[in-house]
């Protein structure tokens, strides 16, 4: 994420590195962005190469380097050429833009820049819901990324539970509370999404990958909220989950955008 002397991100020098190494975390060098891991494997974000210091890490540690490259900003994962949108009547804008915004958030390596459909939709699906049903006193965001659902919730007026397994995005989730004034709104936890069910919110919002929705659809306990808010799925993969949700929600909204799909259900009484 954005510190020091960075106000925004111009190119990515990425580290995967075979292991994983809690003195990773918080790395004491001002051209680090920050670091995440996935399974078994280290991945190091730099703005600047650091092909010697990493050199020292990995002989340190007895790890071996799986790729060293250097990739455009905008190029990264989903995309980030990133430029303020609105959603509802609020505008969200990048840290380093200069005009007026209700959110300013930075948008980091991670998933959630405000760029995918998902996030889009999911952000949407949040604020209409509140307008229909809310308030509720308290959101879980699954997945939480950048941490822009939680910032959401937390200005309309819920505590929210921000959970995500990537340290990075847990960072990152905090730094954005914390430049938009609601950090006391939130709290934010590194963690398996599946370990902290049941959740105690009246509205659970859950962008992930399918295999991790099945997980959580398939634990009874998980089905105890009022409303649920799902993405980060395909038209493909619609008839699996409708089949696993069947029995405990039904699904009372869908909307498809750019190849994506999002769902808001309701629990079965």
């Amino acid at each position: 994420m954005l510190r020091g002397k960075y106000t925004r991100y111009e190119k990515l020098y990425l580290y995967a590195i075979d292991g994983i190494d809690q003195e990773f975390h918080h790395l004491d060098d001002e051209d680090f962005i920050g670091y995440w891991e996935e399974e078994d494997l280290s991945v190091l974000f730099f703005h600047r190469a650091k092909d010697d210091l990493v050199a020292r890490l990995l002989a340190k540690k007895g790890l071996k380097l799986e790729l060293a490259t250097c990739v455009p900003y905008e190029k990264w994962g989903e995309g980030r050429q990133i430029t303020p949108f609105k959603i509802g009547p609020f505008k969200w804008a990048p840290q380093w833009y200069e005009g007026e915004a209700d959110f300013y958030f930075d948008p980091g390596v991670v998933f959630g820049s405000g760029t995918h459909p998902s996030s889009r939709l999911c952000l949407k699906a949040l604020y209409q819901l509140w307008q229909q049903e809310g308030p509720f006193g308290q959101v879980a965001d699954l997945g939480c990324g950048s941490g822009l659902i939680s910032l959401l919730a937390a200005k309309l007026g819920a505590q929210v539970l921000a959970i995500d397994i990537n340290p990075l995005c847990v960072e990152l989730t905090q730094k954005n509370l914390r430049l938009n004034h609601l950090e006391s709104k939130a709290q934010v936890q590194r963690a398996n999404v599946l370990s902290l069910v049941p959740y105690r919110a009246e509205v659970v919002v859950a962008n992930l990958f399918k295999g991790l929705l099945l997980d959580l659809f398939g634990l009874p306990s998980f089905w105890q909220n009022r409303f649920y808010i799902f993405s980060g799925f395909v038209p493909s993969m619609e008839k699996e989950l409708k089949e696993a949700l069947k029995p405990y929600a039904q699904v009372i909204h869908r909307e498809e955008e750019g190849g994506w799909v999002l769902y808001v259900a309701g629990r079965r009484r």
